[in-house]
Protein backbone atom coordinates (compact mmCIF):
# COMPACT_ATOMS: atom_id res chain seq x y z
CA UNK A 1 0.00 0.00 0.00
CA UNK A 2 2.84 2.40 0.78
CA UNK A 3 4.14 2.89 -2.75
CA UNK A 4 0.65 3.31 -4.15
CA UNK A 5 -0.26 5.84 -1.45
CA UNK A 6 3.02 7.68 -1.98
CA UNK A 7 2.27 7.98 -5.71
CA UNK A 8 -1.30 9.12 -5.12
CA UNK A 9 -0.18 11.86 -2.74
CA UNK A 10 2.59 13.17 -4.98
CA UNK A 11 0.27 13.16 -8.01
CA UNK A 12 -2.67 14.78 -6.19
CA UNK A 13 -0.79 17.87 -5.05
CA UNK A 14 -0.52 19.29 -8.54
CA UNK A 15 2.97 20.51 -7.62
CA UNK A 16 6.22 19.39 -9.27
CA UNK A 17 6.34 15.66 -8.57
CA UNK A 18 10.10 15.50 -7.96
CA UNK A 19 9.99 18.25 -5.35
CA UNK A 20 7.01 16.76 -3.52
CA UNK A 21 8.43 13.24 -3.65
CA UNK A 22 11.73 14.47 -2.22
CA UNK A 23 10.08 16.39 0.60
CA UNK A 24 7.72 13.56 1.47
CA UNK A 25 10.62 11.09 1.42
CA UNK A 26 12.54 13.38 3.81
CA UNK A 27 9.56 13.58 6.18
CA UNK A 28 9.08 9.82 6.12
CA UNK A 29 12.76 9.19 6.83
CA UNK A 30 12.73 11.66 9.72
CA UNK A 31 9.73 9.83 11.18
CA UNK A 32 11.38 6.44 10.72
CA UNK A 33 8.74 5.27 8.27
CA UNK A 34 9.72 3.45 5.10
CA UNK A 35 8.16 4.56 1.84
CA UNK A 36 6.89 1.05 1.12
CA UNK A 37 5.58 0.64 4.68
CA UNK A 38 3.71 3.95 4.90
CA UNK A 39 0.08 3.72 5.98
CA UNK A 40 -2.64 6.32 5.76
CA UNK A 41 -2.35 6.86 9.52
CA UNK A 42 1.41 7.45 9.17
CA UNK A 43 0.78 9.95 6.40
CA UNK A 44 -1.85 11.81 8.45
CA UNK A 45 0.44 12.03 11.48
CA UNK A 46 3.50 13.11 9.51
CA UNK A 47 1.64 15.74 7.48
CA UNK A 48 -0.14 17.05 10.56
CA UNK A 49 3.20 17.62 12.27
CA UNK A 50 4.59 19.18 9.10
CA UNK A 51 1.69 21.64 8.78
CA UNK A 52 2.04 22.61 12.44
CA UNK A 53 5.77 23.27 11.93
CA UNK A 54 5.12 25.34 8.80
CA UNK A 55 2.41 27.41 10.49
CA UNK A 56 4.59 28.03 13.54
CA UNK A 57 7.49 29.15 11.34
CA UNK A 58 5.18 31.45 9.38
CA UNK A 59 3.82 32.94 12.61
CA UNK A 60 7.34 33.58 13.88
CA UNK A 61 8.37 35.19 10.58
CA UNK A 62 5.28 37.39 10.64
CA UNK A 63 6.04 38.49 14.20
CA UNK A 64 9.53 39.56 13.08
CA UNK A 65 8.15 41.75 10.30
CA UNK A 66 5.34 43.42 12.26
CA UNK A 67 6.10 46.87 13.65
CA UNK A 68 6.50 47.01 17.43
CA UNK A 69 3.46 48.25 19.33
Amino acid sequence: MGEELFGQVTDATGLPKDAIAGELERLLNAAGVGRTDMTLDDLRRILSEYVQDVLLAAKEDLAKTEPSK
